[in-house]
């Protein structure tokens, strides 16, 4: 196995995308590895996205640039497995990548100043909002005919020692760094202690949550590994190692040349929560499978309930004890709920998992399309992450709390959150029709004049996020199971959408629901007004409401 676990890309200061990185790594048979950029996780979710298709784990990573406020020597904290949301840690390093950014646009004036020829209009259109390195400013200077590449004398002569450019930025505390990413359910290692001498700080920084420090790095000479070995073994640390990739900004040219050994990397992992990388993973490995399967193969079909309408096949069977496996031998301890009961059902683990193997089994029976692998995950009661894959269109939905909803590693927001009743595209079923009728006294019919159309893709999980993405603007189902939409409704409130679910009869979490999803509190209050005639009680969620839910 080949890990590699300090890799930087073009966020910070490295010259490649994480979508080159990903190639570059399966090229060269890296089986996981962590981008950790200086002081940002700007790229997390569009890295773990690349990182599932190519069958390479994630880690989520960083390398926060702070300082020994005693001695003024920098030190860099390496941080792995963090929560995605990263909040201590982006609340402590967004100062220093705001002081790195005026310290660059700085420099760039002093070189202004003595003739050189550089724009900083030229560097910032170049780094695309991101924070500019010292790096970006010597690529210019390169591109400009000063000097033939980045790490020349003329970095040596502008940048170090008393060049018009040296001298250095306040970086955060050391140890506040350390705090950062512990509080942020991460672990904490002392990056390349031998390039940068911090060997001094490894008592203290153990006795403050220091977790690892880093034994494989291209600064290391075996004099350094010794000493590392030796200080891993007195404080019980971890010991790390990777690449330092930089491309074509770094002295490595070769990404996985230094690795982390793959010993260290188990202990590693059961030091983190590694589920936000792994539910994606499993979810998006489900839908291959059903994809290779869904106009190939005979399907076993059964009526639940004698209904011809209430369809299961083998495959929903077969894919929902894949999902189980897979969550059972990595975290044997967490619960479940599941729509074809292949598991004992249990909610009294920490961690639960809500899981529809197939939604939409009629349209996979019926067309081979338009269905979805949709899994939830629970801690303590409360909604943590969802993800629904649209198999046959590729669609990877993911909604973290507090981290905000993704579609193929790409952030999104709801695409229309103004839009009026009377121009709504809404999505109801029949069985809908004859359940608010039912069970509410209310006839769904007289919905017809008051929107602009109806549609019925008979997949709740789909229907949520299509919406969020603008393809539909209301969501009316009369009775859901949680498995139904437990999944996409997380994805939906990160998104910022309007999302209202009727009250229970009783606790169970599997009691079927009426759940209503729009784009605005007003469409819901006008629907409400002229349809629901306010008969209908509920607990609405709004962003500000959406962790209360």
């Amino acid at each position: 196995m080949k890990i590699d676990l300090h890799i930087h890309t073009d966020e910070s200061d490295g010259s490649c995308s994480a979508l080159e990185i990903i190639k570059l790594a399966a090229e060269t048979g890296i089986n996981c590895l962590s981008i950790t950029n200086h002081d940002t996780v700007v790229g997390l979710e569009e890295t773990v996205y690349e990182g599932i298709k190519a069958g390479i784990e994630i880690i989520p990573g960083i390398e926060i640039s702070a300082m020994d406020q005693k001695t003024k020597r920098k030190v860099h904290i390496l941080g792995y497995g963090f929560k995605p949301e990263a909040e201590h840690i982006t609340e402590l390093c967004a100062p220093v990548l705001k002081r790195r950014q005026v310290r660059s646009l700085e420099q760039i004036e002093i070189l202004q100043k003595y003739g050189f020829q550089i724009k900083a209009e030229d560097v910032l259109k170049k780094r695309q909002g991101r924070t500019i390195y010292k790096q970006h400013i010597m690529a210019e200077l390169v591109a400009k005919g000063y000097t033939d590449e980045i790490y020349s004398d003329l970095y040596q002569s502008l940048f170090k020692g008393d060049g018009i450019c040296a001298g250095d930025i306040e970086y955060a505390d050391v140890f506040a760094a350390v705090q950062a990413i512990k509080n942020d359910g991460g672990i904490a290692v002392l990056a390349h202690p031998g390039y940068q001498d911090t060997y001094y700080l490894v008592p203290e920084l153990a006795r403050n949550g220091l977790d690892g420090i880093e034994l494989n790095h291209e600064k290391h000479s075996a004099e350094d590994q010794r000493r590392i070995r030796n200080l891993a073994a007195k404080y019980r640390l971890l010991q790390t190692g990777g690449s330092d990739f930089h491309g074509t900004y770094g002295s490595v040219k070769g990404l996985g040349k230094l690795v982390c050994p793959e010993q260290e990397f188990t202990r590693l992992k059961e030091l983190v929560d590694t589920r936000f990388f792994f539910l994606q993973n499993i979810v998006y490995r489900a839908g291959k499978i059903l994809a290779a399967l869904a106009m190939k193969q005979q399907k076993k079909i059964f009526l639940q309930k004698n209904e011809y309408h209430n369809l299961v096949t083998n495959f929903d069977y077969e894919t929902e004890k894949y999902l189980v496996g897979e969550i059972k031998e990595r975290f044997p301890d967490d619960s479940f709920m599941t729509e074809e009961a292949t598991v004992d059902r249990d909610e009294t683990g920490k961690y639960l998992w809500i899981i529809d193997p197939i939604d939409g089994t009629t349209n996979f029976v019926s067309v081979g399309k338009d269905f979805a692998v949709s899994v939830a995950l629970y801690k303590n009661g409360e909604p943590v992450m969802g993800v629904v894959y649209d198999v046959m269109k590729d669609n990877l939905y993911v909604g973290a709390q507090n981290f905000g909803a993704w579609l193929n590693g790409h952030n999104v927001c709801l695409k229309k959150d103004n839009v009026l009743l009377s121009e709504a595209i809404v999505d109801f079923s029949l069985t809908s029709m004859l359940q608010m009728q039912k069970k509410y006294a209310v006839d769904l019919l007289k919905i017809q004049p008051l929107i602009r159309g109806h549609r019925s893709c008979g997949v709740p999980s789909l229907a949520i996020c299509r919406l969020v993405i603008g393809e539909l603007d209301l969501y009316l189902s009369a009775q859901l199971a949680l498995w139904d939409y437990a999944a996409a409704i997380i994805f939906a409130a990160e998104a910022d959408a309007f999302i209202f679910i009727g009250n229970s009869k009783n606790k169970a979490k599997d009691e079927e629901k009426l759940v209503v999803i729009c784009n605005n509190k007003k469409m819901f209050g006008d629907l409400k007004e002229q349809l629901f005639n306010k008969k209908i009680k509920g607990q609405m969620i709004s962003q500000r409401q959406k962790n209360k839910r």
